[in-house]
């Protein structure tokens, strides 16, 4: 059994949050317990387990007069073992839809089989459509006498009023570092491992304040032996926590460190990243960095980012790659995309750094020398010499083609909005991508022949596509065109790529 639900709260005084233990605790001693809660909190903070406690302590037989459950009664051991029927796990994510709580809303009024009452948690109860919410609300307006709920949810911000003002409820903060070492210690002690308290330390700070989190980097020690050195401590979390470091990330992204920032994304991948889960962080972690700007909240690292028309341009950016991300062939690409478009539109950068890339361009302008506007015209011949497309109309139309492919692929779409057209010699087109990841997947050839389809479509010309890294294009040409309006100096290096492109010779 993973040590996270080994080692899971039993009983109130075991909850490690102290605020949680003592809100908790006062409720269920009272007289009148709640027939509906409300439990707000990051993952892996304790929600559920203290759900299921609740479920215990309303339905135990022998309740102590501080409200702890005995768990050594019948209906505490049944529900302690997942075996009580009268105690309903929901999960939101799967079950949704209004048909799953109108079948809770049937079953409700059935009386307990075996308890006094019916506990239904409803985990990540936010995900609810709104017919399911409504439907719900009617149910927590007139509960049955025998019924309890919990609701659980990582974001409360997405109920309704009217579901949050029926409920008691009780925030699950992050726990501090004492608090996930004091459970971290129980494991240790359960499994009799040999670690040191330091690096328990280190484990809890990197947990984030996830007891479950902490708990699992443990286990994945423990696998190795039970003797836990610091050596192999370090190499653990510099491996396989690197998806906590949210806001390491954000400051890459913002400060448009593209190739760190996808470096730092793909290795997180690699090593096991959830990246829908990872997607919802790092929503929530700006909301927060926003709500710390406009003094709502205090404000919690990441001053990095201080301007906040910025920042919400970035929250809508990757709100986008979080809904695309659950349709998207490779899970991470919509991240990626919107890594590059922030990047490409020198976003996240001080205004002087933008100022001094504009003047440094409008000089090198204006040394442009006669003899080399000679040589750009050269290339421009190349490049339309068909005489009837251009590699300026190609451009103009680049849109048009990624719009007609969103119905037949989106995430192809996706991909090819990370990518340039950068010369036409009448057949082959070349589009020049940044990163050699997207230019793997573009050169598949289901993809290559699925762009040369809708291109010669929309274009209405046959097109043929070859695909080239940004990185040569960077070295060709600096303000990455190759057309008509070539503003950057053009020696031998460009005469010699343009022929490797297209093959064919250049006067």
């Amino acid at each position: 059994m993973a040590y996270y639900l080994k080692y899971r709260p039993q009983k109130v005084s075991d909850l490690d949050l102290e605020t949680v233990r003592q809100g908790l605790g006062e409720i269920l001693a009272a007289k009148d317990i709640p027939h509906a809660f409300l439990f707000v909190g990051p993952k892996g903070t304790g929600k559920t387990s203290a759900a299921r406690i609740v479920a215990r302590a309303v339905n135990c037989t022998a309740k102590k007069k501080s409200g702890e459950p005995c768990n050594r009664c019948e209906t505490c051991k049944l529900i302690g073992q997942n075996r009580s029927l009268d105690l309903i796990e929901i999960d939101a994510a799967s079950n949704r839809g209004i048909d799953d709580i109108r079948e809770l809303r049937d079953k409700i009024n059935l009386a307990p089989a075996q308890a006094k009452f019916k506990v239904y948690i409803i985990d990540e109860v936010h995900m609810l459509t709104r017919e399911a919410f409504n439907a719900l609300l009617k149910t927590l307006e007139e509960p049955p006498k025998h019924a309890k709920f919990v609701l659980c949810t990582t974001e409360p911000q997405k109920l309704p009023g009217t579901v949050v003002s029926r409920c008691w409820r009780l925030s699950f903060n992050k726990a501090t570092v004492e608090e996930l070492v004091k459970a971290l210690k129980k494991a240790v002690k359960g499994e009799k491992l040999k670690i040191k308290l330091e690096d328990l330390k280190l484990i809890a700070k990197k947990a984030d304040g996830s007891f479950r989190d902490g708990v699992k980097v443990l286990e994945q020690l423990a696998m190795s032996g039970k003797n836990i050195s610091s050596k192999r401590v370090k190499e653990m979390l510099e491996r396989g926590l690197v998806e906590r470091n949210i806001d390491e990330w954000l400051v890459m992204v913002y400060q448009a460190k593209t190739d760190e920032a996808l470096t730092w994304l793909v290795k997180a991948v690699e090593e096991g990243l959830n990246v829908r889960q990872f997607m919802v962080e790092v929503v929530e972690r700006l909301r927060q960095v926003m709500l710390g700007l406009l003094g709502v909240e205090k404000q919690s690292g990441l001053e990095e980012i201080d301007d906040l028309e910025s920042l919400k341009d970035l929250i809508e950016l990757m709100m986008r790659a979080s809904r695309e991300v659950k349709g998207a062939v490779v899970e991470s690409l919509p991240i990626e995309l919107v890594v590059v478009e922030w990047s490409n539109q020198g976003r996240g950068r001080s205004g002087q750094i933008i100022e001094d890339e504009v003047e440094e361009k409008t000089k090198l302008e204006e040394k442009v020398e006669p003899e080399v506007k000679v040589k750009s015209q050269s290339v421009t011949k190349l490049t339309s010499k068909s005489g009837k497309l251009t590699i300026k109309e190609v451009v103009t139309k680049w849109r048009d083609v990624l719009e007609a492919m969103r119905p037949h692929n989106h995430s192809l779409e996706a991909l090819l909005r990370a990518t340039r057209p950068k010369g036409f010699d009448g057949k082959l087109l070349a589009v020049e991508v940044f990163y050699k990841f997207h230019k793997e997947r573009l050169e598949m050839e289901r993809y290559r022949s699925l762009v040369e389809e809708v291109a010669s479509k929309v274009l209405v010309a046959p097109i043929k596509v070859k695909y080239y890294l940004g990185e040569k294009a960077k070295k060709i040409v600096k303000d990455r065109r190759l057309d008509d309006n070539v503003s950057a100096k053009v020696d031998s290096d460009i005469i010699k790529t343009a022929e490797e492109v297209f093959g064919v010779k250049v006067d």
